[in-house]
């Protein structure tokens, strides 16, 4: 009885100390649709700002070969993301965000806490 709950301790010491490792990687994502007055519109377009949007402090992404990335040290990340065919965009607060990444084809845009 007594080796079953040494045995029991060992897994979650075990469990526990996996877990405390490999920190939960936070990510933020701009949903790839948006359905707006009965219609699908597709992901077309994205913004990141330092703070809420409506101060316009429009962050530039550093162009790669296969994507945009933001670099977010010491920004309180806004990610606005745009669809065609609508005005209506999604607003998401990164918080804890570090890096944000744009892809084309077809585009996506998503942000990671590491």
């Amino acid at each position: 009885m007594l080796s079953n709950k040494v045995l029991f301790l060992a897994v979650c010491l075990l469990a526990t100390s996996a877990a405390c490792a490999s920190p939960t990687q936070v990510q933020f994502k701009c949903p790839n649709a948006l359905s707006a007055g009965g219609q699908h519109h597709v992901l077309d377009n994205a913004s990141l700002f330092d703070g809420p949007p409506e101060h316009e402090a429009d962050l530039i992404p550093a162009s790669g070969k296969t994507s945009d990335q933001w670099d977010l040290t010491g920004v309180d990340p806004y990610l606005v993301c745009r669809y065609h065919g609508t005005n209506s965009t999604v607003v998401i607060h990164a918080v804890g965000a570090r890096t944000c990444e744009a892809t084309s084809r077809p585009f996506a845009v998503h942000c990671t806490s590491r």
